[in-house]
Order: C-alpha cells, then structure tokens, then sequence
C-alpha cells in the first residue's frame, strides 16, 4: 500500500530531490500534460514513481523500463488509496499550506481577518508560538501553532523584501514557501552558516533573480552562525520581526517542537515620533541594529535602514545576542550570557534569588570538570542575577545557583513520532558526554503534554527559573543558543574579556515590563487565553529527573 502522504506545496511543487518523491506523493505528476511532460522535475519523479511502485507491489513488465513512458501506466496500476486521493477535491482544496496561502480574508466585499491574523491576536502580549507538528492533528489548527508560510501570508501586509538569518537552509524548500503566499518575487537576502552549494552557486541569481544569498563564517573552528531570525518590510514601510530556532530546512517545520517570537507589524515613524527614536522600554531596536551592524554585509544595510525608520516602541521584550570575538571592558555586557545577567539585574526581583535555574536545549557543549567550572559558576550566575538591594552593590547569588537541565532522554527519542530519527536535531556526541558524568545529577527528561509535543523532540532552546510550587516565573528567555561556551562566551581568569564564537540571537519576556508585576504566573501552553498575563510554558511542571537507568541521547545511535 502506498502509505505516502500527499506533499502539501501540491502543484506549486518543483522540487527535484528524489527523496522527496520516496517520502510524499504527487498526483498532479500522475496526470502528465505538456506544460510538465517534459521537465527534469517530472523525469525525476517518473523514474522515483516506478520505482516506489515495484516495491507495493506493482511491478512493471520486464519490456518497461522506470521512464517517463512509465508513468501513464503507472496510473492505472495505482493502489485504491492513491485512486481514492486522484478523484477526490483537488490538492488546492485539502492541502494545509494552500488553506494558509489562499485569499480567505476578503468575502462579499466585506474584508475578514485570517486565520494567521486571528493567531498572532490571540497570542498578546506575548506573541510566543509554536511551529505544528505534523504527525499531530491537534497541533494543526491551534491558535498557538504556526508554520512558516503563516508568517509570509499577505493578509500580514504586503511584503516588500526579507532577509533570513540561519544556519542551514534548504533553498529549494524556502522558495516553495514564497511561491505559495506569491512572493517568490519579492528581494531576498539570506545570511547562512552551513555550507550550501545551492546558495553558493555563481548562477544562484538566474534560477531565483530576486535572492541575493550570502555565507557567514565565523572566526573561530568552533563558533558557527547559528541564529534564526527574520525580518520582513512591507510596502507600507512597516517590519516585522521572527526571532525563532528553526532551520530553514523541511525536517525543522515537521515533527519538531521549535519555538517563535513574532512581533507586531511595527509601523514607519512619522514626524510626531522620530525624535523619541521609535525605540521600546527594552532598549529592543538599539540592541537588534547592534547585531545587524556587527555583519559588516553590504546586502543587510537595506534592513538596517528599515528598522531605522520603525515605530518599534510597543515592542515588549528585549532582544539578546552573541557575536564572535575577544569583548573587554564595556562590550564585555552587550553580549552573551554577560549581556542578560546586566538586564535581569536591572529588572529581575532580589526576592528570587533561591531559585534555580532551568535550561532546556538540542545540544550540549564541552562544560568543563565539574559544574563549578563553567555551567554553575558562570552561565549559572548570570542567569540568576537579580536586581541590586537598596543601596547595594549589585546583586548577584549568595550561592552558586543550581542549574537543572532538561534534554531527552535515549528512551525520549525511541518514543518520538520519527523514532530513531527524532534525534537528528539532538547532536550531543559520546565523546563530549563521557568527559562531564558529573551532568546526569541535572538532567531531566523531554515532557511537554503541556503542548502536546511530548513526542516531538526540542530543537527550541529556552532558559528560565521557577519557584518551588512551580507556579512563578521572574523571566523567559528564548533563543538559538544552546548549552556551550562558544553561543554564551566565557569569561577569562582574569575576569577582563568574554570570549564568544558563535553567532545566536534571542528575546526575553520580563514581567516587570509587560505586566507590571515580579513574576510570570505559568500556564500549560495548550490552556493558554487570549490577553491572559499568565505565560504560556511548552515543557510540563514539576520536571521529571533522570532516574539511575537513564541516559541522555547521544547522536552517535545515528551513526
């Protein structure tokens, strides 16, 4: 039986990759016409078809060979399920990413808001989310669930130009996703980390002339250029900011649990405004120009000059990054974990000092010894810095803050819908493992019923603290960087530089600016209420510890 699901790009989809056509079927290509009959597209998907048919069992005879000349026959010796999907509404009907795609919002002349439109409404003040999961039907519909072309849709405003910032992209993936919201054709920049001989093509330009795409490589053979985030322009002069962790590759938008922070449309200043400088209480538009000029890219001074002339003051978190380099002396607390120690103790009460500290990441670093010698003593302390006492020096833990980890386990990722495979996004390595057994007395096991993605391993990386009732939250970070001394830095003997090798990027939500209050009260991600000033959590309270027989996952089960 053909077990395929139907791909969800449908007729707009022009990938060649013939894992593709192992993995989803096409029933627009079992229909051949003139306009596809002879493509490369088609030819791939005619040799790939034959062959996933000899093996359910319909073999061709022995005069056919796997060629296009196959594929006529080939339907009518399709499975009944695969007949049943051929005579049923068309793909522009049931596809999920066509339903997002499609201009629902305008209806007998009276404009309605769209689904996505409803979404990022529903999700104030916060405006934290999810990306669906695919295996979970549930997921698909959520108000708290997105998918990367809800953030393209044009009921959002229309787009004038984006720029993506990541580490891995799937280019032929990504243009799908603007084909299918129509602005394929609209500029694109990309700045990427991974090694890409798509985006490194010298005839990149004449297959998609509207993208411009351009390799960052950081200084250092450790560091990476390890940031997710986007901005988007919109004709009206406005920006839109996506702070997320997600690559730009398909297995990321899947069964993956990854997380977004999707900011309002920010609005082009006008004169009443220009001299305030359209900057928020969280110092967010000074701190995001900061990082974008650190790139040095002619190709991002466009955005640079768009976020420029926004209106960014109703933005309500901060934003915190990481840049390569040696920084001393007052660029030492601009970046890295040095950066969100000096804001949480600008904003965070002194009266959480107890609490611990609860990190929760895809991957894991080289920490050191012991945890006095990097995870606890300085990660640890910045993320537990508190405001100063009355007069006081500033604050920071009496003690070394307790750090608990959360991260799955071997038996999290046998159990997850991938399986095995669930773990490709998870590559802490034997060899890094065995020289810190000190961390299995803080790990603790991948529980998310509170979205329902217990089964969908984490690739969002967060950080936070709670109280002992697991009730109260005094921040909420989300961000790109995971648990290592390149993303956070590391403070030399001597306490004058930071040095850092990756580049990560952030936002953190604190209660003092958004409710006026000195926590968060938590909520399960899926009970989660329009305007609430409860904070939506994805990972279950109380965590649930490693026991004597569990071990975390370690990539090399895949290799």
């Amino acid at each position: 039986m053909d077990t395929r699901q139907e791909c969800v790009f449908g007729e707009e989809c022009y990938r060649r990759n013939p894992h593709h056509f192992r993995e989803y079927s096409h029933c627009h290509l079992l229909r051949p016409n003139d306009s596809n009959q002879d493509s490369e597209q088609y030819k791939i998907f005619a040799t790939i078809e034959a062959e996933f048919q000899k093996d359910v069992g319909n073999k061709p005879s022995q005069n056919e060979s796997p060629s296009t000349s196959t594929v006529p026959q080939i339907v009518n010796e399709i499975p009944k399920n695969v007949k049943k999907r051929l005579s049923s509404p068309s793909l522009e009907e049931s596809s999920p990413v066509k339903k997002q795609a499609k201009r629902t919002d305008i209806e007998d002349g009276d404009r309605k808001k769209s689904k996505v439109q409803r979404k990022l409404e529903a999700g104030a003040p916060y405006n934290f989310f999810l990306t669906k999961i695919k295996d979970c039907p549930d997921t698909h519909n959520a108000l708290d669930s997105l998918y990367i072309t809800d953030l393209l849709h044009p009921s959002l405003g229309k787009l004038s130009s984006s720029l993506q910032i990541n580490f891995m992209v799937d280019l032929e993936w990504l243009m799908m996703n603007y084909e299918v919201t129509r602005t394929k054709d609209r500029p694109l920049v990309i700045l990427y980390g991974a090694e890409s001989q798509e985006l490194a093509s010298p005839d990149l330009q004449e297959v998609w002339p509207s993208c411009r795409a351009v390799r960052v490589k950081p200084k250092y053979p450790y560091g990476t250029h390890h940031t997710k985030m986007m901005l988007l322009t919109y004709e009206d002069g406005g920006v839109r900011v996506v702070v997320h962790t997600a690559n730009l590759v398909p297995g990321d938008w899947e069964n993956r649990t990854q997380g977004l922070w999707v900011s309002d449309k920010c609005p082009k200043m006008t004169g009443s405004n220009t001299s305030k400088g359209g900057d928020s209480k969280t110092l967010f538009k000074s701190a995001l120009l900061r990082y974008l000029r650190y790139y040095e890219v002619s190709a991002v001074h466009q955005f640079i000059s768009a976020v420029e002339a926004a209106d960014m003051s109703g933005i309500n978190v901060a934003f915190v990054s990481s840049v390569p380099g040696s920084h001393k002396d007052g660029s030492m607390c601009l970046w890295g974990h040095r950066a969100v120690a000096k804001l949480l103790r600008t904003h965070v009460s002194s009266h959480v000092s107890s609490w611990p500290v609860v990190a929760q990441c895809s991957s894991i670093g080289s920490l050191g010894l012991t945890p006095d010698s990097w995870l606890e003593a300085e990660l640890g302390r910045s993320l537990a810095s508190v405001r100063p006492g009355h007069g006081g020096p500033l604050a920071q833990p009496s003690c070394r803050p307790h750090v608990s980890l959360i991260y799955p386990s071997h038996a999290d990722v046998l159990g997850s819908y991938d399986g095995l495979l669930g773990g490709g996004c998870l590559p802490y390595s034997r060899a890094t493992a065995i020289k810190q057994p000190w961390l299995q007395d803080h790990l603790h096991k991948w529980r998310a019923d509170a979205s329902s993605r217990s089964r969908a391993p984490p690739h969002i990386k967060t950080y936070t603290r709670t109280d002992s009732s697991h009730s109260a939250l005094p921040y909420f970070m989300l961000t790109s960087a995971n648990l290592s001394k390149a993303a956070w830095g590391s403070v030399n003997k001597d306490g004058t530089s930071c040095l850092i090798m990756s580049y990560e990027a952030g936002v953190v939500w604190l209660p003092s600016l958004i409710t006026g209050r000195d926590t968060f009260t938590v909520t399960p991600f899926s009970q989660r209420e329009s305007g609430s000033e409860k904070f939506p959590l994805h990972y279950d309270l109380p965590l649930s510890k490693y026991g004597d027989k569990d071990r975390p996952w370690l990539i090399d089960a895949l290799r």
